[in-house]
């Protein structure tokens, strides 16, 4: 029976482990055989303890996260401006918060029935969703139709044909900012978007499967709510290299050199129209009521004046007025510059000459 502890036994163990939680008194240590120094419970060292919850594994650093975060923050400006154009009034987004949380929370988290987008965003060929929430939903719907853009006193129920036909157009908006979201990282396609008014018919991962949850607070005059925009860690697991913060600046700085040069190519080959102001002069009602077909219309210009060169109708240089060929044209002898060039602008519209 030597195996049997006592009672007083049991005790004098339970006081000597609470001992070595609390680091407080050493002598319930040395009584149970010095434990507290040789066990690996040195008071005086100092352990650095990190929770991990398995639960909800972080599959996503910090440093990607915030990536994610900044480069998610110019979406919500695109959606401010989409939203804004749709409800014809200033709506506010901003990034509520970048959380990563199981695919079976985010489904749980979704109302019902729900105005969700599920879609493939390409080149990655995963799938990711994107939730309106419905009181931001039926605001668009009154703001369309001719209401104040308001959802109070709507009951949550299904969207029309018509009212969805409303909402697609929408999102067809949304959807092209995303894309100019991804951007700055790498052109990226979205195909297959589907609606779906029941959330739990939208399976595109596993209910365990971690996702990266973006949520953006949508704030107009009557109404506000949340946009979520879910990304299974399978669909960014090929991005996510991609997402460490240096190479996101150097990458963005390039493309916006990139997108320089490539304005500067459109705008040389863009067209604008040019004019070539040989008189002007002013006229009254009753000089003009009278005129005939070869009456002579004096101006107030001289036969020597330089001409006035219009582009897009801005005045821009001055020349001398002749002909090459069979068609008129014009000798440039001077640059204007801004100042002179908003003398033209005050002065009176000219009269066309043939």
């Amino acid at each position: 029976m030597a195996d049997i502890l006592s009672q007083e036994e049991i005790d004098a163990l339970l006081s000597a482990t609470d001992g070595d939680d609390s680091g407080g008194d050493d002598s319930g240590g040395g009584d149970m055989g010095g434990g507290g120094g040789d066990g690996g419970f040195d008071d005086g060292s100092q352990r650095i303890i990190t929770n991990y919850d398995f639960k909800h594994p972080a599959r996503v650093n910090k440093d990607q996260l915030r990536t994610l975060e900044n480069l998610h923050d110019n979406f919500a400006r695109l959606l401010s401006s989409t939203f804004s154009g749709a409800m014809r009034a200033v709506v506010d987004v901003d990034t509520a918060f970048v959380d990563q949380t199981t695919y079976a929370e985010f489904i749980m988290s979704l109302s019902n029935p729900s105005c969700s987008y599920q879609f493939t965003l390409g080149p990655t060929n995963g799938q990711a969703i994107i939730d309106f929430a419905m009181p931001v939903v039926f605001a668009f719907v009154d703001r369309i139709f001719g209401g104040k853009g308001s959802s109070q006193g709507v009951e949550a129920r299904q969207l029309t044909p018509i009212e969805i036909g409303v909402i697609n157009r929408i999102v067809k908006r949304v959807i092209e900012d995303l894309e100019a979201t991804w951007e700055p990282i790498l052109r990226v396609e979205i195909t297959d978007i589907e609606l779906e008014t029941n959330p739990e018919f939208m399976q595109i991962t596993a209910a365990s499967e971690i996702v990266i949850l973006l949520a953006f607070e949508v704030n107009s005059t009557n109404a506000s709510g949340l946009v979520s925009l879910c990304y299974p860690f399978f669909t960014l697991e090929s991005i996510l290299p991609r997402l460490g913060q240096q190479s996101y600046v150097r990458t963005n700085r390039m493309n916006q050199e990139e997108l320089l040069r490539q304005n500067n190519l459109r705008l040389q080959k863009t067209e604008v129209p040019i004019r070539a102001e040989l008189a002007r002069g002013m006229a009254t009602f009753r000089s003009l009521q009278g005129l005939q077909v070869g009456d002579v219309l004096t101006l107030d210009t001289e036969m020597d004046e330089p001409t006035v060169l219009y582009v897009n109708d801005e005045p821009k240089f001055i020349g001398k007025p002749g002909r090459v060929g069979r068609k008129s044209a014009v000798q440039i002898t001077e640059y204007i510059d801004s100042e002179v060039e908003e003398l033209f602008k005050n002065k009176s519209k000219p009269v066309a000459t043939e």
